[in-house]
């Protein structure tokens, strides 16, 4: 799917639509001529369009870019920087936890951990 939004993207189906239809037409041309070559020269001599070829044409005629439009595109993103604040940024204020140091809330521990802690599985003496 990504590869074909890629191809659509840049216009690449026209150019897949119109090697197909050069190989219908070299098909038929061929057949109908008698000769490969006689339906070569017919198929890319750009004097026989098939439907296929014309519909190519018209496709690639309306996807061509109005530069009216381009150009209402740039005015209208620059005046949107234009518009943007751009306002710098502070490091937070900090901020004081007084209970944090209070020992009442959480007290020292002064008691010893207990003796080193029973191995399991150790050898037998």
């Amino acid at each position: 799917m990504l590869i074909s939004a890629l191809m659509v993207s840049i216009g690449a189906q026209w150019a897949v639509l119109q090697s197909a239809a050069w190989v219908g037409m070299m098909v038929s041309y061929s057949i109908k001529a008698g000769s490969v070559t006689e339906g070569l020269s017919e198929t890319f001599d750009g004097e026989h369009p098939c439907p296929m070829c014309k519909l190519v044409d018209q496709g690639k005629q309306s996807e061509k870019k109005d530069p009216s439009k381009e150009a209402k595109k740039l005015t209208l993103k620059q005046e949107l920087f234009a518009h943007s604040v751009i306002e710098s940024l502070s490091p937070p204020r900090a901020v004081a936890f007084p209970h944090a140091a209070d020992e009442a809330v959480m007290p020292r521990l002064t008691f010893a951990p207990p003796v080193p802690p029973p191995r399991c599985g150790a050898a037998h003496a």
